[in-house]
């Protein structure tokens, strides 16, 4: 996810789905726009790139 100034959302990427997570990716692209952070005028010159590594497991 890139993240502007203000702490908005202005980019989400999947880099790898595989098996439900695959099915999952549009859900997870659409949860990433809906993540909130703290405004930081810090990132005018440099913007925020967060990465999230999630792993699902069967039960």
């Amino acid at each position: 996810m890139d993240v502007d100034p203000q702490g908005h959302v202005t980019h989400v990427e999947v880099e790898v789905a595989e098996g439900v997570g695959e099915r999952l990716r549009e859900r997870a692209i659409a949860a990433g726009y809906l993540t909130v952070f703290p405004p930081d005028p810090g990132r005018a010159t440099q913007p925020l790139r967060w990465r999230r590594a999630l792993a699902f497991a069967p039960e």
